[in-house]
């Protein structure tokens, strides 16, 4: 019965497709997958940057010397369920079980535990809330889809039946960056992925090269997090267009933060302890800022003498964490009373300074139920606030003055076809 299912939900043209390039790439051992994963993280490694490899659970079991290996040279390994199934379609008791055994399948041989990615990002909020506390520091389950111009995806059977497996909403509505969910950190996937581009779109390795720096133009632009998903048995493929996007973001300034995910997911808790003290006189808003070196403080249309270096557009970096400017301004959202709780936590999280009450009229930006009636999505509000003239500061999302923040990560759920093979007895 599983099998049909399974044969049911991807459909005999797909299988066909991806069975082709499985038998290709993939040796009935994993010598072959070892050789080719092993030159990819070298190559990342002389760029800079390591990977998170989420991983099954099973595929510890099998190759543990070799994940050792992975993460020793400076791989970071996520659970991937243990065995490679959709969580989303088995009972919440029999996903968290999943979960639970990937844990102890790690921590038998010596495999750090930080974060995990569900197989197909098949999760629901159900599973999320019934993970105890400490279990996982971060998850990495949500899509977002990005729509690079000239691509054309209309009408190809592979590259929408991949799509489906992710779901996921569009970047044109979407901010791209870490939240907080349930008591986890939620940090997205960027997709198209790898396999949809070069199996769907037959891209080569410029091509996807293209594709990827577009989706960076854009995220760069926003100041998003760019979580690239690839897969090890493209990584021959991959490799040369990981170079040049590499060399192409160290060009930019500000710069662009390259990290793993469980480094973003400290990050982002970090930064939720920031916090702002306001003191005032007659003449001066005296403005201390409580967080660690890493921070990035911005200000805008402000003259600040003293610890102050231009950042990006309007915005200069401040580094200091104390600056005086007179009474009568005060570059901080203020909101109205009726504001819904989730909307100021949004705010918080994004490094807005907020303020309620009597002094929330008197902020340079302030939004009430009527300014957020004409705005859809949390992008619409961000954009908003940044859409204003008004003097601003705030912390930003990334440390030591970064502008986006990008993060490789790649799939590693298989090294040899008796692996795939497994999967669908399971």
């Amino acid at each position: 019965m599983k099998f049909r299912t399974w044969i049911k939900k991807r459909g005999l043209k797909f299988i066909w497709q991806r069975g082709n390039h499985i038998i290709k790439r993939q040796g009935l051992t994993p010598d072959k997958a070892v050789r080719r994963i092993e030159k990819c993280v070298e190559t990342l490694a002389q760029l800079n940057c390591a990977p998170t490899f989420p991983t099954p659970g099973v595929i510890v079991q099998r190759y543990p010397k070799f994940i050792r290996q992975l993460q020793q040279m400076g791989v970071e390994i996520a659970v991937h369920s243990y065995h490679h199934i959709n969580l989303n379609e088995v009972p919440i008791i029999e996903a968290k079980q999943q979960l639970i055994q990937a844990i102890r399948t790690f921590e038998h041989f010596g495999i750090e535990v930080h974060g995990f990615r569900c197989p197909y990002l098949g999760y629901s909020a159900e599973l999320l809330d019934s993970l105890p506390d400490g279990m996982f520091k971060y998850s990495s389950n949500e899509a977002v889809y990005w729509h690079p111009n000239n691509l054309t995806t209309d009408g190809n059977h592979f590259y929408e039946a991949v799509g489906k497996f992710y779901g996921g909403r569009s970047a044109s509505g979407s901010l791209c960056i870490p939240k907080m969910q349930s008591h986890l950190i939620e940090i997205p996937v960027c997709v198209p992925d790898d396999i949809q581009l070069c199996d769907g779109l037959c891209l080569d390795s410029d091509g996807i090269f293209e594709v990827w720096s577009q989706i960076q133009d854009a995220i760069y632009r926003r100041g998003e997090l760019f979580t690239l998903v690839f897969h090890p048995e493209l990584a021959t493929l991959c490799n040369r267009a990981f170079i040049s996007l590499m060399n192409y973001i160290n060009q930019l300034r500000p710069a662009v933060w390259v990290a793993r995910l469980k480094e973003i997911s400290e990050w982002w808790q970090e930064k939720s302890q920031f916090a702002v003290e306001v003191t005032s006189d007659p003449k001066e808003l005296i403005i201390n800022f409580t967080c660690s070196p890493q921070a990035t403080i911005l200000v805008r249309g402000l003259n600040l003498p003293g610890s102050v270096e231009t950042w990006d557009r309007s915005y200069s970096r401040i580094l200091s964490n104390t600056m005086v400017i007179p009474s009568n301004i005060r570059p901080f959202v203020g909101l109205a009373n009726d504001i819904p709780k989730t909307i100021v936590s949004f705010l918080q999280e994004q490094g807005y300074i907020v303020e309620a009450g009597e002094t929330a009229h008197h902020c340079s930006v302030f939004l009430d139920k009527d300014t957020l009636a004409g705005l859809s999505t949390n992008l619409e509000l961000v954009e908003c606030i940044e859409s204003s003239q008004a003097p601003l500061v705030r912390f930003w999302r990334w440390p030591n003055g970064a502008k986006s923040a990008l993060s490789i990560t790649g799939d590693l759920d298989a090294l040899s076809i008796m692996d795939y093979v497994s999967r669908i007895f399971i």
